[in-house]
């Protein structure tokens, strides 16, 4: 498994586990809304990491993982105000890993597109 040593797989991993871990608090009616969309999410960046790892045309699965993270952003902001969130820090940690993980991706897609030239 090639992608194991990525640091964008290393901080996707991060915040899988921890939207995993955050649902959990949701009450009930935001766990299986919102909160299954936010787990859903986060497996599909960690599955489209992957992708664009072993694919030979990275520029689509960066594209699609750039998208992705986007997509996730406005889920969280949607879920903060749902007020599914037991605490602003939940939110903000939760925003701070899902952004880190969307600079990466776009760095990854320049750099491939530098290469790519």
């Amino acid at each position: 498994m090639k992608y194991e040593n990525l640091p964008i797989y290393k901080s996707a991993m991060d915040f899988c586990v921890y939207i995993e871990t955050i649902v959990k608090s949701f009450d009930k009616y935001h766990k299986y809304t919102i909160g299954g969309d936010l787990r859903d999410y986060s497996k599909q960046i960690l599955f489209l990491i992957h992708r664009a790892n072993i694919s030979m045309e990275k520029k689509e699965q960066l594209e699609s993982l750039r998208d992705k993270c986007e997509e996730t952003k406005m889920l969280l902001h949607l879920s903060k105000e749902l007020k599914a969130f037991k605490s602003f820090k939940q939110f903000e940690h939760s925003s701070k890993l899902l952004v880190n993980i969307c600079k990466q991706s776009q760095a990854w897609l320049n750099h491939y597109a530098r290469v790519v030239k």
